[in-house]
């Protein structure tokens, strides 16, 4: 894949695992990234790569951060990766705000960056979102995760919706759905399940954030010009749509 130096990039969530992989591998790759990370965190220190603090549920935070962003240059590639820590809980003892704090990630988050990009959108300047679920958007989910899963399926029905209504303003949606990936983020999983899922996978291991960097980077790239509203599952055939 060729180098990509007159591209920037937004990275929604670049402090985690697969975040952070997408980054520094669409930094090689010569695109100005542009990575978030939450407020309170401390700053990831990637090499030519520009991080940012941001709460994606707070609007004002979102528009302060992008307005700095859109002063430099115009955004050609949006990658949201962003998501609420992940709890095993069971459905008889989960709370609501297990969910609304999922989807208050997923779906407000991902609603506030675009609304910060309307004016970019609006000059049907050519504009690629890449949107992260997960594969327990397809087939059996797992017990235990119902707030997650939940979010992300209504991740999935807006990045769809998206890719019907951004088209005419020269903008494609795409998603990825990885598979468990060796990330902190499935820190508070029992060991077991993670032992087990990777027992199970055809390839026999779960999957790395190099994985779903490589995916992304493809659809950042002039190569996938023709796709829109799709979902790749990267899961090495645990889950086959």
């Amino acid at each position: 894949m060729r180098k990509m130096n007159n591209k920037a990039a937004l990275i929604i969530g670049g402090s985690g695992g697969i975040g952070a992989e997408i980054a520094r591998q669409m930094a090689d790759k010569g695109i100005k990234v542009y990575s978030s990370y939450y407020n309170g965190q401390t700053a990831p220190q990637q090499a030519s790569v520009s991080s940012f603090p941001i709460d994606v549920t707070d609007s004002l935070s979102v528009q302060n951060a992008l307005s700095k962003i859109l002063k430099e240059r115009q955004i050609d590639i949006v990658v949201f990766s962003a998501t609420a820590p992940v709890e095993n809980k069971p459905f008889m003892t989960i709370q609501w705000e297990d969910y609304a704090k999922h989807m208050d990630v997923q779906i407000k988050g991902l609603f506030n960056i675009v609304s910060a990009l309307k004016g970019q959108l609006k000059s049907k300047y050519k504009t690629k979102f890449i949107i992260i679920l997960t594969e327990y958007c397809a087939g059996k989910p797992p017990a235990s995760l119902s707030h997650y899963i939940t979010a992300k399926y209504a991740l999935w029905g807006l990045a769809k919706s998206m890719a019907v209504e951004l088209a005419r303003y020269n903008c494609t949606v795409n998603m990825i759905s990885p598979g468990m990936t060796d990330t902190r983020l499935i820190s508070n999983l029992p060991s077991k399940l993670i032992e087990i899922t990777a027992e199970r996978n055809l390839l026999g291991r779960i999957a790395k954030p190099l994985d779903v960097a490589r995916v992304v980077l493809f659809l950042a790239s002039d190569e996938s010009e023709y796709l829109n509203g799709t979902n790749i599952f990267v899961n090495g055939g645990e889950v086959m749509v």
